[in-house]
């Protein structure tokens, strides 16, 4: 988003200790959840004039940033602040989080991020560049508090996908999350061994990396428990179809309890990302969204650009 606007910035990558978990609202305006390094980081020039925070972590440095500066750092805050969005000049989010509407929140159908665009590793491109075309990608996540892979449609998807390339020609490229239970992996790789079509299976932090394989892939099936795994696939410009995901046994006793008082799960309700996705688009059916990623950003560079010009 920085590249968007186009003015010359700088990034702080902050340290937060244990009293993080008090979060936003208790905070306030409080440095307290900062570690010491991070503090003299902030303290280390004026404040800036225009702030962009990601994470409810950085909600109460963004709101003391603004109280040091007289409320002449305008802040744009993207994801979840846990706070209302009248703390900052604008909130971008994505529609899983409950938050009410306001007139500083803008919502987006799907997240902003920068895998899609960042550079693929070098090393990878001898190897991928030996498999065949089509290369079909499938990225698969892992199960939250809410909802869990759906075993069985995920492995039915990837025998899709290996029957498709047996027919049609092509490669299956599969890559696995931090979240992905090691009994899911082994099925995956084993259902991979069973096949004669060429394929890779990758791992977090190792070869081929997850931008390399982005990038490789001609369409991407993705689990639908991960809004930035599905926002990544969107942001390639490629055919995507998302794996449907079963709801856990906590999920089912939230959705019970938070419908029976008219209420969105918390912190997210993931029910309310699939319907915007599907208003695009985006099912269980390789397409390409109806909302390109270049209307979204035209959308918020709208929003951000009075901001700036404050």
């Amino acid at each position: 988003m920085c590249e968007a606007i186009g003015l010359p910035f700088e990034i702080k990558q902050l340290d937060y200790n244990g009293l993080r978990r008090l979060g936003p609202s208790l905070l306030g305006r409080s440095l307290a959840s900062l570690t010491r390094q991070s503090r003299d980081l902030v303290f280390s020039g004026p404040p800036p004039d225009v702030s962009i925070s990601a994470g409810h972590r950085s909600v109460p440095l963004v709101r003391a940033l603004r109280q040091r500066s007289n409320n002449r750092t305008r802040s744009i805050h993207i994801g979840f602040p846990r706070v209302s969005p009248g703390h900052f000049d604008l909130v971008i989010a994505t529609p899983q989080y409950p938050i009410p509407d306001h007139p500083n929140l803008l919502r987006v159908p799907f997240a902003l991020t920068r895998a899609a665009t960042a550079v693929p590793d070098p090393s990878d491109e001898p190897r991928l560049a030996k498999l065949p075309s089509p290369r079909r990608l499938l990225l698969v996540g892992g199960p939250n508090i809410y909802w869990k892979l759906d075993d069985r449609e995920l492995l039915r998807t990837l025998a899709g996908m290996l029957d498709g390339a047996a027919n049609a020609g092509g490669s299956v490229l599969v890559t696995t999350s931090a979240r992905t239970p090691p009994l899911v992996r082994s099925a995956i790789e084993a259902e991979l061994a069973r096949s004669d079509v060429r394929s890779v299976f990758a791992v977090p932090r190792s070869a081929p990396s997850y931008s390399s394989l982005l990038a490789a892939a001609d369409s991407i099936h993705v689990t639908a428990d991960s809004v930035a795994m599905v926002s990544d696939a969107i942001w390639t410009g490629k055919p995507v179809a998302t794996i449907p995901v079963a709801t856990s046994w906590p999920g089912r006793l939230a959705i019970a309890i938070f419908a029976g008082v008219g209420r969105r799960l918390y912190p997210q309700d993931l029910r309310d990302f699939w319907t915007a996705l599907d208003r695009i688009g985006i099912s269980a059916q390789l397409a390409l969204p109806q909302t390109s990623t270049e209307q979204v950003l035209r959308t918020i560079m709208e929003r951000v650009r009075p901001i700036l010009d404050r």
